[in-house]
């Protein structure tokens, strides 16, 4: 579908003069603008406890998460914090969730631990899932918010093993933010 829609623009602008080529920037917005609030539920400030498992065991901490729109709402910010029990940061994650209106599909930028990726995102019925392959491991996430509570739940597969859940999130909605449009900095 997305080659289709580009050598139908490809031959479309081929045969239009420069000015008519141009898409319409302001209805592009408003369209990304429309697909996002797909996700407003998600924005605020969320406090609960993350459990992983990894190579050295268990892990659990008091997980933190801020959500909020930019670039006049376009796309949507979530930012991630994990602390231990003495308070010490002990995970930073941020993530950029947008909707491409030429590709028709959500996209997600995301980094965490030095890592970046590109996963696919998409919205549920009643919350979120996103994921993606890196080598011979798929890792799927599974959001469901509903009623201030957020619940998330992560599960790795090793080629065509059953897969097996890793992280357990579970937070509840603490408060209203207008980060990260708060504290931009201005003209003067």
């Amino acid at each position: 579908m997305i080659f289709e829609k580009l050598i139908a623009f490809v031959g479309l602008a081929c045969a239009m003069p420069l000015s008519a080529q141009m898409p319409d920037a302001e209805a592009m917005r408003a369209e990304q603008r429309a697909a996002m609030e797909a996700f407003a539920f998600m924005d605020g400030e969320w406090r609960g406890t993350v459990t992983s498992q990894g190579p050295e065991g268990e892990t659990v901490l008091t997980q933190t998460e801020r959500v909020g729109t930019m670039a006049g709402g376009v796309v949507r910010i979530v930012e991630g914090r994990g602390y231990a029990d003495n308070g010490d940061l002990e995970f930073n994650a941020v993530a950029m969730i947008a909707y491409d209106p030429m590709a028709d599909e959500y996209v997600m930028t995301s980094t965490a631990q030095g890592f970046t990726a590109r996963p696919w995102f998409r919205p549920t019925e009643n919350g979120f899932e996103w994921g993606l392959t890196s080598g011979p491991v798929t890792f799927t996430y599974e959001a469901v918010v509903e009623d201030g509570r957020w619940a998330e739940d992560g599960y790795m597969q090793f080629g065509e093993e059953p897969r097996r859940k890793f992280l357990e999130m579970r937070l509840e909605r603490v408060a209203d933010s207008d980060w990260p449009e708060a504290g931009v900095v201005g003209p003067e």
